[in-house]
């Protein structure tokens, strides 16, 4: 039996493992690499080992490191989590040439798997419906480049052929990756051989292989999957659907379970597909197989991942089973248990991805300390996260924070709590998504069940991802900020700490606070009077009349508006507060009243909006560049953003090169606006 397991991930998934181990006795092994020597899946371990360097071909897909971790730690199992190695057929087979147990399927299965047309082949033979498939081996893809005229450019007649009797548009996929890397949708046959060209090159430098292949492309399809477990014993079981339609970038940030497009009936059959899938590949352990929902009705198999889901936590929640624990059975060679074999579904569940990214500016990533993670977790609100109070958000992996789950006995109610708790979670020092989920929730579409994959296409994530706290909400926000740090300040005042804020012997003119947030500076003016009562409130010029002050205290304050009261939570990191009420949040950094002089940002300075590698300096002094253009690209949380030209001008300074490190706020370049019609600038 397994005695101590490492698991070879970090973040929640690693935590999450180690909580079902630690429940059942098994010890367990952390690794960590030198970004995340303090984070919380290190602790909770029981031991760990540390693995030198940052990225993750350093460290977390290191094969030959990870396997001398477990064997230098005593470990005789390795759980491998989800994403990194988690479905490298290489490390299973290292991990059993080691003598460890890989807890999932054999290296065997994933390798089956690995490619999309060889699964697309072993299901169809199976009889599991596929879409139809027109494939394209890496060469004839590099013989396309330079096409893209005619009728599909350099790619051979016949295959065009072949893709115009698929109906456009065709979508190209790559064969041996997933996560939306390799694919491009294909309107007309004159794109074809770029689109090809390009999801090939993107291919192999992601997969190393740099096959590709086209099928109907579906319009507003649904993405439904199985979750499946098979054991050594030759049973193999579906523990129903999960709805994942609802993704950013090809991946999903809102699952459910049961999904609201499959009747009973409809459901049979899915989990009968699933099941002839697995056995077609000899499957053990957890897995899960993906589909494609048609408008028409009618499904397609996708592929099957052959790992742990991200989001098993809503199987879990609707089934009331643990399924890492069963995969540790599975893994020690013991049969599935009887109330897996007779699986029961009740309940809804709803689960959301918090990422530290901003889905107004394209889903940029936010890098940086955690100064506060709070989630209500009311009955039936769980929580899987890597982060805790204080941890850094580091930009060298995936952004995901955490997991907020709601189960209640309908989806209504479901959507309804988890809403709440993401509405109600204070979240300090990195941009999230929260209220861009809070805002799918919400939505009419979404409590309809009229959801599929081009949800967020039809909805603007920069207007859902806007802050729930309208403007008003915010002018309110300043002042509580304004209020919270004048009562710190007389709380620590050396003298006369209990004498009104600004006493004056003749009142004269009000006190003021400067603050910057998502509306750009605001100014708050207040002024209390000889009894410490506040007898004035002002926002940019304009008295608050309907405002009053019930209490005032540094982390936080009462304000009375039209006659109904609410608090608002402050809390202080530096210069920057955050604000939270139940009419949504705010970040606001207090302007200094009396800068030292040189530390002010010149004009037209251009930042790093995040902690990342140089890999493109697009510009040089002296040249003229037109609002939106490139000038610096900069890679982090595996993915390139770029710093564009916020107005007309020329390059007066660049202090960066590429391949340097930057910090978040480090100059990058200086853009003089003031020659914006100079020749060139557009």
């Amino acid at each position: 039996m397994i005695g101590k397991l490492l698991v070879a991930n970090r973040g929640e998934i690693a935590r999450r493992v180690m909580r079902s181990a630690h429940a059942m006795g098994i010890a367990c092994v952390a690794v960590c690499s030198d970004p995340d020597a303090a984070a919380p899946h290190v602790a909770e371990a029981d031991e760990f080992v540390r693995l030198r360097g940052a990225a993750p071909a350093d460290t977390y897909l290191d094969v030959d490191a990870l396997v001398a971790a477990a064997l230098s730690s005593g470990a005789d199992a390795v759980h491998p989590g989800y994403g990194f190695l988690s479905e490298h057929a290489g490390f299973a087979r290292a991990c059993r040439d080691a003598g460890l147990v890989f807890v999932g399927p054999p290296p065997e299965v994933i390798e089956a798997m690995g490619s999309k047309l060889a699964a697309k082949a072993t299901m169809a033979g199976a009889g599991v419906p596929v879409l139809p498939t027109v494939e394209i081996p890496a060469a004839d893809a590099a013989d396309a480049a330079g096409g893209g005229t005619g009728a599909g450019g350099a790619l051979d007649p016949a295959l065009v052929e072949r893709a115009a009797a698929l109906g456009w548009p065709v979508l190209v996929k790559a064969s041996a990756g997933g996560g939306g890397r390799g694919m491009r949708v294909v309107a007309r046959p004159g794109d074809l051989a770029d689109a090809v060209t390009s999801a090939a090159r993107e291919a192999a430098s992601a997969f190393g292989d740099g096959t590709v292949f086209l099928e109907p492309y579906v319009a507003r399809p649904r993405h439904v999957e199985v979750q499946i477990l098979g054991d050594t014993h030759g049973n193999v079981v579906h523990l129903f659907e999960r709805e994942c339609s609802i993704q950013r970038r090809h991946q999903k940030i809102v699952e459910e379970c049961p999904s609201p497009a499959v009747s009973p009936a409809l459901r049979d059959e899915l989990g009968a597909a699933a099941v002839a899938a697995a056995r077609a590949i000899g499957y053990v352990n957890a897995g899960t197989v993906e589909f494609l929902f048609l408008p028409d009705g009618r499904f397609a198999f996708l592929e099957v991942n052959t790992r742990l889901q991200v989001e098993h936590p809503v199987t879990e929640c609707v089934t009331g089973l643990d399924l890492v624990r069963l995969q540790l059975l599975v893994a020690d060679g013991m049969a599935l248990p009887a109330e897996v074999m007779a699986p029961t579904m009740r309940g809804h569940a709803i689960e959301v991805r918090l990422y530290a990214e901003d889905a107004t500016r394209g889903w940029q990533p936010s890098a940086g300390r955690l100064h506060r993670v709070a989630i209500p977790t009311p009955t039936g609100v769980r929580v899987d996260s890597g982060v805790e109070d204080g941890s850094e958000v580091s930009p060298h992996y995936d952004p995901m924070l955490a997991k907020v789950i709601a189960y209640a006995p309908n989806r209504d109610e479901a959507a309804r709590m988890l809403a709440g708790a993401l509405s109600g979670a204070r979240l300090h020092g990195v941009t999230t998504n929260r209220d861009l989920l809070v805002r799918i929730l919400r939505h009419p579409e979404f409590l309809a069940g009229d959801i599929d994959t081009g949800f967020l296409e039809r909805h603007d994530p920069a207007v859902l991802g806007a802050p729930l706290a309208d403007a008003p909400a915010r002018r309110l926000h300043a002042v509580a900020a304004a209020l919270a740090a004048q009562a710190g300040r007389r709380r620590h005042a050396g003298v006369l700490g209990a004498m009104p804020s600004g006493w004056r012997n003749n009142p004269s003119v009000p006190q003021t606070a400067t603050f910057t947030g998502t509306d750009g500076p605001v100014a708050v003016a207040y002024q209390f009077d000889r009894t410490g009562r506040c007898v004035h409130l002002a926002v940019d010029g304009d008295t608050l009349d309907e405002v009053s002050v019930s209490s005032c205290w540094p982390d936080a304050v009462v304000l009375v508006v039209g006659g109904v009261g609410r608090r608002y939570e402050v809390e202080w990191a530096g210069a920057v507060a955050f604000v939270d009420a139940v009419d949504g949040s705010s970040t606001l950094t207090e302007v200094e009243r009396f800068p030292l002089p040189g530390t002010q940002l010149a004009a037209g300075a251009l930042v790093a909006p995040l902690p990342g590698t140089v890999v493109t300096v697009a510009v040089g002094v002296g040249d003229a560049v037109a609002v939106g253009d490139t000038l610096v690209a900069i890679e982090a949380m595996k993915m390139e953003h770029e710093v564009r030209a916020p107005a007309a001008g020329t390059v007066a300074e660049v202090h960066v090169a590429p391949g340097e490190q930057v910090e978040a706020g480090r100059l990058l370049v200086v853009v003089d606006a003031s020659t914006g019609d100079a020749p060139g600038a557009t």
